[in-house]
């Protein structure tokens, strides 16, 4: 009998010690698990030349404008704006300007980077016209600055401001367009829905306001869906065929992380809604939307149970927000 009890000790260590679902092996198991979560978090930060990778290669393909979209304050968020932004490089500026920014010379900051260069433009005709365009001028400290662009969650504040105003001095390079839905028209027609009516605006006013032609323009935005463009001017015709002729626009996950014009999208929207998240703060202190940015975080629950939620600033038809 004693000798059979020891067998049975013996065996029940030996299952210990093998065996991944024994309390020791699932001890070592979430140990994996946790460097796995840590690494997944851990997002990689590209380099310069593989952000712009994606848009050289279209370049070469005879896209003339790469249109960049992002938005800042989505289904993530409780209270404020839903923004989007619209980032394109224009020519012909492109070439000299990105190939400029990889570099790794050392220049003088007063020196132009962005000098005279020719376009050849189509006229009514079908010819082409050689259009000389005047110099640019943009310091290395300021290509310095956007040599930093990537995704806006990697970066600081402070570089975000940097990037922000660098493109913005420079409207001759950067076409830019800012689109946002105010937190009643997210509860009319839903968040996802605002989103899309966001993305296809801010578009739209950026291929309109600097007049690119549709043959040459292609759009990218960050996510797993793309709106529809141009959606109220699409005429459908006998054949089922539609009336418009619209750009390529494409959906591409995690394009803010690996997209150059993405990237500055991004960073333009989230410095716009947090701006726009300061005006609350300052408006309405005791709710701290400089701090929480208008997530629905642990901070923000807690102080709509104090304080009840905000018509016009909170989404009210949001679960989190429901009966504050």
């Amino acid at each position: 009998m004693h000798r059979l009890v020891l067998m049975i000790i013996v065996l029940v260590i030996i299952c210990t010690i093998s065996s991944p679902t024994t309390v020791c092996g699932f001890a070592a198991k979430r140990k994996v698990t946790s460097q796995k979560k840590h690494r997944i978090k851990k997002k990689k930060v590209h380099s310069l030349e593989s952000l712009l990778e994606l848009e050289n290669e279209l370049h070469e393909k005879g896209y003339t404008y790469v249109i960049g979209s992002d938005d800042s304050g989505g289904a993530g968020c409780i209270a404020g704006p839903v923004v989007v932004a619209s980032c394109c490089i224009l020519q012909p500026y492109y070439d000299t300007f990105l190939s400029t920014s990889s570099s790794s010379t050392t220049q003088s900051k007063s020196e132009v980077l962005v000098s005279q260069s020719e376009m050849a433009i189509p006229s009514k005709d079908g010819c082409k016209q050689t259009s000389v365009q005047p110099e640019v001028q943009v310091s290395q400290s300021e290509m310095d600055i956007l040599s930093k662009v990537n995704d806006c969650k990697q970066l600081t504040a402070t570089q975000r401001q940097d990037i922000y105003e660098t493109i913005q001095s420079h409207p001759e390079i950067f076409a830019i367009s800012i689109s946002q839905r105010t937190p009643e028209e997210i509860d009319e027609v839903n968040i996802n829905r605002a989103q899309m009516l966001a993305f296809a605006e801010s578009i739209e006013t950026l291929v309109e306001q600097h007049e690119l032609p549709f043959d040459s323009a292609y759009s990218i935005v960050d996510g797993q869906k793309s709106p529809k463009l141009y959606a109220s001017q699409r005429i459908q015709s006998n054949d089922g065929e539609e009336g418009l002729k619209v750009f390529k626009c494409r959906p591409y996950v995690n394009a803010d992380a690996n997209v150059y014009c993405v990237a500055l999208a991004s960073i333009i929207a989230r410095v716009v809604r947090d701006e726009a998240m300061q005006k609350l703060d300052e408006q309405y202190p005791l709710y701290r939307f400089s701090q929480h940015s208008g997530f629905g975080n642990k901070e923000h629950i807690e102080i709509l149970h104090k304080l009840g939620a905000i018509e016009g600033v909170h989404r009210m038809s949001f679960k989190q927000v429901k009966g504050r």
